[in-house]
């Protein structure tokens, strides 16, 4: 179980958060909903630690190890779409599995371009593909179909819930389909 405990965060005079509480099951599929501003990215940097809370606390994260997919798809443009997801490799294994990934995604024979020169749908896919390779025990998305059409997006919905069948999955959604995609709680905050 992770705790979320009277969880306080202001940037400034702007309150985003004041006595937030949260419980997250383990292997639970919790989609956030809320429109925008109200801090669903800001949790996410939080529970990530890249972003400190001003109050309250958070337990359950204690040695998990979390992947993420980020609002930005935050890929290196400069490297091909192979080396951006080897970035994250540390097996062998992970590496076989970078084939396997593109080609669900229909990105197969993407593999040696730039990232770059690709869509922003395609970027929106190698981002997502380089959260799903490394071993982690919780995936947080932001908005994670955000540029996909409808069948890319079953597609990849379908992947993701066999990637982290078993593990908790936290995403920010702003569409109640996405949600049923991932065949995750909804929770409007």
């Amino acid at each position: 179980m992770i705790r979320i405990s009277h969880l306080e965060k202001a940037f400034g005079d702007k309150k985003v958060f004041a006595d937030f509480s949260l419980d997250i099951s383990e292997g639970e599929t919790l989609c956030l909903m809320a429109a925008s501003g109200r801090g669903k990215t800001t949790l996410f940097r939080i529970l990530l630690g890249l972003e400190q809370k001003d109050g309250g606390t958070i337990t359950g994260l204690e040695g998990k190890r979390l992947s993420a997919v980020f609002q930005e798809d935050r890929l290196l443009p400069e490297f091909t779409v192979k080396e951006n997801l080897y970035a994250v490799c540390v097996s062998q294994k992970q590496k076989q599995s970078v084939r396997e990934i593109l080609k669900a995604f229909g990105l197969e024979e993407w593999m040696g371009k730039k990232v770059s020169v690709l869509s922003g749908g395609m970027m929106r896919r190698v981002a997502i593909a380089r959260a799903l390779l490394p071993e982690f025990d919780m995936l947080i998305l932001d908005e994670p179909f955000q540029g996909l059409d409808e069948n890319t997006r079953k597609t990849v919905a379908d992947y993701v819930k066999e990637a982290a069948k078993g593990k908790t999955v936290l995403a920010a959604i702003h569409d109640e389909a996405d949600a049923c995609l991932l065949e995750g709680k909804i929770l409007e905050i």
